[in-house]
């Protein structure tokens, strides 16, 4: 077992002591290889060359894997072989993905890696059988970045599900977290970026507690498509994404349905209760000594934070990120859509805390979806079970968003 250290994510160690390394080897490209974004050999070939005491060293193993995978995709490209090309820039947009949560947002390589990630995502989307569309959603005098996937089929209108990540996710992962399982049961996917959300503070654009506003203009884009049923379109979001969702499902009445792991109705409360004792009631000025002093975050951590916090919040430093971040709440009296609260044995207390009263003070239909560490998904956003997850997920969408002629027959579970 790793040792236990604020922000918990998981239980469970695979190879790396670093808590944080072992919860991004697990999420990304484990979890990812789930939907062909990487390979058990690559991955661990990568992994036993890092030190997990030098940042950089992470930085590079993953970063020269990503451009020799990569080479070989255009290598399969350049001979007609686009089955063999799509999988392998899949692969290396996984692994240039891994190497980003331990470079600082003032690196010169975050810019440059995030642009090789998303070429070699971009490049995999247009080999699909039916490319997966990268699509930009005007939002207040800038764009939203997002990918379109159309689901399979005759021209007939299709479910569609919004794919909302949390605080380290690009538009681009969201194709392993939701979309490629959405596709699969038939489903349009649209996987957006909100403000604040993978490079959009490259733009200017930080997070915000009113995310129903973005995601109003995200719905009136979906429902100008002509694939889109608008009787149907859920929202699921994982991690901070559980937050984004619940949020606009209070206001966004467009929504028929969203799953949301972790439901948290109150981040700023999250945070507090996540933080050591010594630092909840620390002069600001002592703040950032008492945090290093006290080495009471770990370096990844560190970097994380850093970027979360600064880059993409827009805060001067973490005791300014908490003021801003104190109206958001969600009340989740006003949700009227069925909600599917999801929560792994594994993650932190003050999500687990937050999970159960959100079901306790939901009055719409709703279900409970609790992930055990004997289901191999106890995981923060059941990082280590993606298709367990996404079972429960879309299992729940297709029994409430069932059709008029079949409403009388849906049955919604009370509990785990």
């Amino acid at each position: 077992m790793s040792k236990k250290r604020t922000g918990q994510r998981h239980k469970n160690k695979i190879y790396f002591e670093d808590s944080e390394l072992d919860f991004y080897l697990q999420a990304f490209p484990l979890g990812y290889q789930t939907y062909g974004g990487a390979t058990v050999g690559e991955v661990f070939y990568a992994a036993s060359h890092i030190n997990e005491k030098d940042p950089d060293s992470w930085v590079e193993e993953w970063s020269n894997l990503a451009a020799r995978v990569e080479k070989g995709a255009a290598r399969s490209l350049e001979r007609g072989h686009a089955a063999s090309a799509r999988g392998a820039y899949l692969r290396a947009f996984t692994y240039y993905r891994t190497a980003t949560p331990l470079l600082h947002a003032s690196d010169p390589r975050f810019r440059a890696t995030w642009e090789m990630m998303r070429s070699c995502f971009r490049r995999a989307a247009g080999l699909f059988d039916q490319p997966i569309e990268p699509v930009e959603i005007p939002f207040e005098g800038n764009t939203l970045p997002a990918y379109f996937l159309q689901a399979p089929g005759d021209g007939e209108k299709k479910p569609t599900m919004i794919m909302v990540g949390g605080g380290e996710t690009y538009a681009e992962d969201l194709y392993f977290w939701g979309g490629a399982a959405a596709v699969d049961r038939g489903y349009n996917a649209l996987l957006v970026d909100m403000p604040g959300q993978g490079a959009t503070p490259f733009e200017g654009m930080h997070h915000r507690f009113d995310v129903e506003v973005p995601m109003g203009a995200v719905v009136d884009y979906l429902l100008g498509r002509s694939e889109v049923d608008p009787e149907r379109v859920a929202a699921y979001g994982v991690s901070l994404g559980g937050y984004l969702v619940l949020r606009s499902a209070a206001f966004e009445k467009r929504i028929g349905a969203c799953a949301v792991s972790t439901p948290i109705v109150d981040w700023h409360q999250a945070l507090i209760d996540a933080m050591p004792p010594l630092l909840r009631s620390a002069p600001r000025f002592l703040f950032g000594a008492l945090t290093k002093l006290g080495r009471l975050f770990s370096p990844t951590q560190q970097v994380a934070f850093e970027k979360f916090f600064e880059w993409q919040v827009g805060a001067r430093d973490i005791p300014d990120a908490l003021e801003k971040f104190r109206p958001w709440k969600v009340d989740v009296g006003e949700i009227s859509c069925p909600v599917l609260c999801m929560v792994g044995t594994g993650e932190a207390a003050t999500f687990k805390k937050q999970t159960y009263a959100c079901y306790a003070a939901l009055g719409s239909p709703k279900s409970l979806r609790v992930f055990t560490e004997e289901e191999g998904a106890d995981a923060h956003s059941q990082a280590t079970n993606l298709r367990l997850a996404h079972q429960a997920v879309f299992d729940f969408f297709d029994e409430v968003l069932a059709r008029p002629e079949t409403a009388s027959k849906r049955r919604l579970a009370g509990g785990a």
